[in-house]
């Protein structure tokens, strides 16, 4: 996620707080953040994103002539080889698509903001989209900088020189244009579940939905020779888990569900740790 539309997204949710309905109760709502403790870590997170993290990935030194004269697709996982070769000439096309899906992914759960129940809690969920953007950067970017993968275009003996050696380069695993979209599809159709029980099993259906977009960018990274398979399958792994866990982990407790935590003194001292299901 660039800065353009880290700055357009958060700018989209205020003006969408701002037309929301008066914030149901404390102890009926779905969701709580802990503002104080929470948003500076969210903070923090994209200042390291946007001020350290991204840059250094796309300023990273690729590879040497010599040294990708040396790399044979034979070498790899008979699964990824086909990243390999793909067509270098619909090769900027495929990443122009890729940005668009992803981009349109980004903006994409607004939609659920039309709901009454998501308005009644506007404040927690724009809070937790924002904080769920910025873990899985920050968990990408520490990925991409420990890894080091070299991308599929380098592999490719059509692809001129120049395009072989490039910077960023060596950021191939995961895909976080992938993780990001499916982080962000996945989450709409997490807290629309929680907030409609009602809807039963057709909630499988927001999910299925939630795989589109992720799947397109995952296609379209693939035909621009920016990821290999498993790169993909990775990032849409990491961002649909991030996408449930935020809001999993935000519910409100309820006195029939969850995990309670008791403390006892007696002959001994201890902590029982008692876990309901609803």
């Amino acid at each position: 996620m660039n800065k353009q539309i880290l700055i357009l997204l958060v700018l989209g949710l205020y003006i969408c707080g701002l037309k929301a309905q008066k914030r149901k109760p404390e102890d009926t709502r779905m969701y709580h953040v802990n503002k104080a403790l929470e948003i500076p870590l969210t903070v923090a997170s994209y200042g390291f994103n946007v001020g350290y993290g991204f840059g250094y990935l796309s300023d990273q030194k690729g590879l040497s002539e010599e040294s990708v004269l040396k790399l044979d697709r034979n070498d790899l996982w008979f699964f990824d080889r086909a990243a390999t070769k793909q067509s270098v000439s619909y090769k900027d096309r495929a990443q122009e698509l890729s940005d668009l899906f992803l981009n349109a992914s980004i903006f994409l759960p607004g939609i659920i903001g039309l709901d009454k129940k998501v308005r009644e809690e506007w404040m927690d969920i724009i809070l937790m989209y924002l904080q769920l953007h910025a873990y899985n950067s920050t968990f990408y970017i520490g990925t991409a900088m420990s890894i080091n993968r070299t991308r599929p275009i380098a592999y490719n003996t059509d692809a001129p020189m120049e395009a072989r050696t490039e910077k960023g380069t060596r950021n191939s695993f995961f895909s976080g244009h992938v993780s990001t979209a499916a982080s962000g599809c996945f989450f709409a159709a997490k807290v629309y579940s929680d907030l409609h029980p009602e809807i039963g099993n057709k909630k499988y259906l927001l999910y299925g939905a939630a795989c589109i977009p992720p799947a397109l960018v995952g296609y379209y990274r693939f035909k621009a020779m920016k990821h290999f398979p498993t790169d993909i399958i990775t990032g849409f792994g990491m961002g649909a888990l991030a996408g449930i866990l935020v809001p999993e982990l935000h519910k409100m407790k309820r006195k029939d569900s969850g995990i309670a935590f008791n403390p006892y003194v007696g002959e001994v001292s201890g902590l029982n740790i008692k876990y309901t299901f609803k």
